[in-house]
């Protein structure tokens, strides 16, 4: 457990100027059984008209508009997040799991994807075979991080973290050689990329397998940017591994907002009227203790 305060910027600058922005914001941490959120502070800036609420997959979210010309825009979050509180999420009925199940543009797997599922292909066999049985999980069933994994009887939990695995030896993280736009497959292909392709690439393992599983953004301390890592659902229960690092997700970590792939939780989206060259700045901080 830990805590941890955060602070998250995002501005985007136009030149020339823009008109009639209306966007939609999803950047605010929300407390839940792993981690408890408060001395909240938001900032947007210009902010004529916004409103508050959550999307269909529980995320909070800003939708706003700003009638004037102006050549900045920004969003300031900056709070306290207690981390660590628990090691999974229960799976709440109005969030369907199934919808998790299945394959995005994102995700679908090529010919990249599929020779590297085939070292697999025997403990995939046996995943499904145990869900077929429809086995009742019971409450203990719990994360034991000591023996590097999950309790023996959440198959779907523990494939995933053997494909995790394999996926940490055989991909590097490098910069710059993909983009928001690159897919599991492509980046599977190159065999290199950053946070969001590994997520992309184990959501797409494990949809393959038939695990529901969910992309997650998210800070961590350490990084400067924000973070990518993944939750699958196995026994009634949600559990967020971090590929990128090749680890089980702990108290260094706060989540934002969780989704079928990248689109989902995209941090900021909007349209505006103008002709315009926009840049994006982003600044996360997160550190232990001590005062904003």
């Amino acid at each position: 457990m830990k805590d941890l305060l955060f602070e998250y910027d995002m501005q985007l600058d136009f030149a020339p100027p823009v008109e009639e922005h209306r966007f939609t914001l999803k950047c605010i941490p929300q407390t839940d059984e792993r981690q408890l959120i408060n001395r909240l502070d938001v900032e947007v800036y210009p902010k004529e008209f916004l409103s508050a609420d959550k999307d269909s997959f529980g995320n909070h979210s800003i939708y706003g508009y700003t009638k004037g010309k102006h050549d900045r825009f920004f969003a300031r979050v900056r709070g306290q997040a207690r981390t660590g509180l628990a090691p999974f999420l229960p799976a709440k009925p109005e969030h369907q799991v199934g919808l998790f199940k299945y394959q995005t543009d994102y995700t679908r797997p090529g010919p990249a994807i599929l020779k590297f599922a085939e070292r697999f292909e025997g403990a995939m066999a046996e995943c499904q075979k145990d869900h077929a049985k429809n086995i009742l999980f019971d409450d203990s069933a719990a994360l034991n991080v000591e023996d590097d994994g999950f309790r023996s009887h959440l198959p779907e939990a523990a494939l995933a973290i053997t494909m995790m695995h394999g996926l940490y030896e055989n991909f590097s993280y490098v910069q710059g050689v993909t983009d928001v736009n690159t897919t599991a497959e492509q980046a599977m292909a190159l065999g290199r990329g950053v946070c969001q392709d590994y997520s992309h690439i184990l959501l797409s393992l494990c949809r393959l397998a038939w695990i529901p599983c969910r992309y997650v953004v998210g800070m961590l301390i350490g990084e400067g940017l924000s973070h990518a890592w993944v939750e699958v659902y196995s026994g009634g229960r949600w559990y967020a591994l971090d590929p990128t690092n090749n680890l089980i997700v702990d108290d260094a970590h706060i989540k934002i907002s969780a989704g079928r792939d990248y689109h989902d939780c995209i941090v900021s989206q909007g349209v505006f009227v103008g002709r315009t060259t926009q840049t994006q700045t982003v600044a996360v901080r997160v550190r232990e203790g001590g005062e904003i």
